[in-house]
């Protein structure tokens, strides 16, 4: 991969904890430095719901080149037209929503893994190999084997099939999605005790107990440390939006003006 820091998916494997921040409005040049300079070890551009377009990121990713933090994307379901282009791009890794069966978690391997190991389609000579034409085999296999492929655990059908969706070779991240998880039970998404908590630790153990780092967004440091010991070791700061208003409003407070 054209990328020479370490990759996120060697980085987990070797035991470390990453953080990170949806990016759904930012849509700066320069944001891969922003966040290196922060510390995150990703962005991950929301492209199941926000308006971004490929033309778009494109102007962006540059800006990660050669830094630690590493752009990943999430898509609107796992479909060729959806995946393909964005890992063309460059993207270090895949985040797939709503994961309630173990076939969709076979088609999305088999579209981030070119032959034999999955079917995806080979394009060189762009973003993703420096517009240059690397040696066949050589990026194709260290493609394979870098990527990161996050599933999000987030509905009741999905916590049913849990086991059998966490069988599925190829998953790097188990990804407990509790907001989406309470609207799909019908509870409240409370984190602190009850059937939602007891989801999300359910998620989070399972998948530790298979190998599997498991991820969520949560900014409560109490919520952090107790989901740790669960396995927690990909863990989403929400958004940069979120941030960047408060820190508007934060220049306001220092300035001793009201809100």
């Amino acid at each position: 991969m054209l990328n020479t820091a370490a990759t996120l998916k060697t980085r987990l494997i070797n035991g470390e904890t990453l953080t990170g921040l949806f990016v759904s409005e930012l849509l700066s040049p320069n944001l891969g430095a922003f966040f290196d300079i922060a510390s995150y070890d990703f962005a991950l551009f929301d492209f199941e719901h926000c308006p971004f377009t490929l033309r778009d990121l494109a102007g962006i990713l540059p800006s990660f080149n050669g830094r630690r933090c590493r752009p990943m994307a999430r898509v609107p379901a796992a479909r060729r037209e959806f995946i393909g282009p964005l890992l063309d791009l460059g993207v270090a890794g895949i985040m797939v929503p709503m994961v309630e069966t173990p076939e969709q978690v076979r088609e999305a391997v088999s579209l981030m893994k070119y032959p034999p190991a999955g079917r995806r389609g080979s394009h060189f000579g762009t973003p993703h190999t420096g517009f240059q034409m690397p040696d066949r085999d050589a990026f194709t296999r260290d493609a394979n084997d870098n990527i990161l492929l996050v599933v999000q655990i987030e509905t009741a059908k999905g916590l049913a099939n849990l086991d059998a969706i966490l069988a599925e070779p190829g998953i790097d991240v188990a990804f407990a999605g509790n907001t989406d998880l309470a609207l799909s039970m019908g509870l409240p998404n409370d984190l602190e005790k009850g059937p939602v908590c007891e989801a999300v630790q359910r998620i989070l153990q399972t998948a530790k107990a298979r190998g599997i780092p498991g991820g969520g967004n949560f900014t409560d440091p109490k919520l952090v440390g107790k989901f740790r010991d669960d396995g927690l070791r990909f863990i989403m700061l929400d958004g940069e939006l979120g941030w960047f208003l408060e820190g508007l409003k934060l220049g306001r407070q220092r300035a001793g003006l009201r809100l």
